[in-house]
């Protein structure tokens, strides 16, 4: 009778973790999501680097996480244009561009179903509110409903170019995956009327986002397939995104992780 109680609590638990993991967590929604995309100011070894997005329209939403690891997956349509001139790079083949219509364009990814990305300790800290909608079509811009146009905050190096990676294709993954240890502290101001978000990041020592670009810059990152670069301290192309990012609740985890603790106690009281 013991076996039996046991064997339906635990199948209870792990159903509900698998409920859990699948539908709990946060999300980021990117819906028709265009701009041209361009860092730049990396070259002078000051830790401070500029992104900017200009020509955007469509909108994002974000769900802040809290700290902790963060698995962090995909689906949807990400694709990514790194030097801007419709002359493709051999990431892949080209007909998987031309078929979402984005001809010339280095990197395309149209999938249903969400895949992983990779996992990395995340946190945020100093930033106000935790449900942010950046809409260029109206031109709003809201922190938990609060209107703002300008903010600041401090994040994870790891954390911040990995959500920013999962943008902007291969590139956004290596620089997410090269960089060290240390936090970044982000200055964002959004302009509706000329349609742009520029980002100020400045690193702590040793993170190293702006030796990873001068290498991208120069050419000398080691990623095959990349366009020549153009050596000119910045480098800029196109980015469309419509789909979702998740990060799975740190708790779904933890119960997956009760359920299986239980199958481990009910295997050694049977070994008793």
């Amino acid at each position: 009778m013991m076996k039996k109680q046991i064997a339906v609590a635990l199948g209870a638990a792990l159903a509900l973790g698998g409920t859990s993991l699948a539908h709990a967590g946060y999300y980021q929604y990117a819906n028709d999501f265009r701009a041209h995309y361009a860092f730049s100011d990396f070259s002078n070894a000051d830790n401070v680097t500029t992104l900017t997005f200009s020509n955007i329209s469509g909108n994002l939403e974000f769900n802040i996480p809290p700290a902790g690891l963060w698995s962090v997956s995909r689906k949807g349509e990400f694709d990514v244009d790194y030097n801007g001139t419709g002359v493709p790079s051999p990431f892949q083949a080209a007909s998987v561009c031309n078929s979402v219509g984005k001809a010339g364009w280095d990197f395309c990814s149209n999938v249903s179903s969400f895949i992983p990305l990779a996992s990395v300790n995340g946190s945020y800290t100093d930033i106000a509110g935790t449900h942010f909608i950046y809409n260029w079509d109206t031109d709003t811009f809201t922190s938990d409903g609060n209107a703002y146009t300008v903010g600041d905050f401090t994040g994870s190096a790891t954390g911040i170019t990995l959500l920013l990676g999962a943008f902007l294709g291969p590139v956004g993954g290596f620089i997410a995956s090269a960089i060290g240890d240390g936090s970044v502290t982000v200055h964002q101001v959004f302009d509706g009327a000329a349609n742009t978000w520029v980002l100020t990041l400045t690193e702590t020592s040793g993170v190293g986002i702006e030796s990873i670009l001068n290498q991208l810059d120069t050419g000398t990152s080691g990623i095959p397939g990349l366009p020549a670069p153009l050596q000119n301290a910045m480098i800029d192309g196109e980015v469309f995104a419509n789909g979702t990012i998740h990060i799975p609740e740190p708790a779904s985890v933890a119960l997956l992780g009760l359920g299986l603790a239980g199958l481990a106690t009910a295997r050694r009281r049977k070994a008793a």
